[in-house]
This record gives C-alpha cells, sequence and structure tokens, in this order.
C-alpha cells in the first residue's frame, strides 16, 4: 500500500488548525541536525517490513512556511499494523516540527502532519513500517 503525501507553501503553519477544527495535534520524536530533522513514531519490530514509503522534493526563491500531509494507506481503509513511521526532512532552516493527526502505532492506518517555517528548499522520505 502506498502514503498519500502533499507539500504546500502556507501563509501560516498554524492555518492548519484553524481549517481543521477539532483535530488534536501529538508531537512526534525529532533529531535535529543543522540542516536536517529526522521525526518518528514508534519502534521496529520483529517480523515488521516496509509497507509505505513516500518522497519529494520543492523550493523556492525566497523563505517559505511549508507543510506536508502524509496519510497511510493512500486510499483510505485499513492498512497494514502500523509499527514505527519514520520521515526525515532536508529543509534549510531547522525550524519545523511534525505531528500525528490520526491513527498511529498498533493502528491500521495514520497521517502525520510536517511543518518547516522559514525555508527555501523542503525534501523528504517517509518509510512507514507494519505487520
Amino acid at each position: 500500500s502506498t502514503i498519500s503525501a502533499k507539500i504546500q507553501v502556507v501563509d501560516n503553519v498554524n492555518d492548519f488548525l484553524r481549517d481543521n477544527p477539532g483535530v488534536t495535534l501529538t508531537k512526534l520524536d525529532s533529531l535535529r541536525t543543522p540542516r536536517e530533522i529526522h521525526y518518528s513514531l514508534g519502534q521496529r519490530y520483529p517480523g515488521d517490513r516496509l509497507v509505505g514509503t513516500s518522497r519529494d522534493s520543492a523550493s523556492w526563491g525566497s523563505p517559505q512556511d511549508v507543510q506536508l500531509v502524509l496519510n497511510y494507506p493512500a486510499n483510505g481503509g485499513q492498512g497494514a499494523v502500523v509499527t514505527y513511521v519514520s520521515v526525515l526532512v532536508d529543509q534549510t532552516s531547522n525550524l519545523g516540527n511534525g505531528y500525528l493527526l490520526s491513527g498511529g502505532v498498533g493502528q491500521r492506518s495514520v497521517s502525520l502532519l510536517i511543518e518547516a517555517r522559514s525555508t527555501y528548499t523542503f525534501s523528504y522520505v517517509a518509510e512507514i513500517y507494519g505487520l
């Protein structure tokens, strides 16, 4: 099964909450280096496998606030039971956050919101593992 994903420039990352009332944002774990942020959820389990991947990149002539929304499985419905989610983001600033929107570890779907602030570039590799 695949992941559906969309990178979009936003005026204000806080607009997501305004436009999606009732959504609870749960922060993802993150490890930061000067240009990369690795967001993750859960952990690998014996016997799990890669069940979804997505990658994309974009760049702009001036710094932008960017949102990436990832959904597994891409068509909604039921995927594998999620064990671990990894999203590696490369951007020119290290300003940003990752959030779990719905689903998650132990469930058959997951939706994530990744935010980047004041970046000229945004590229990511997302991997979802499951049983």
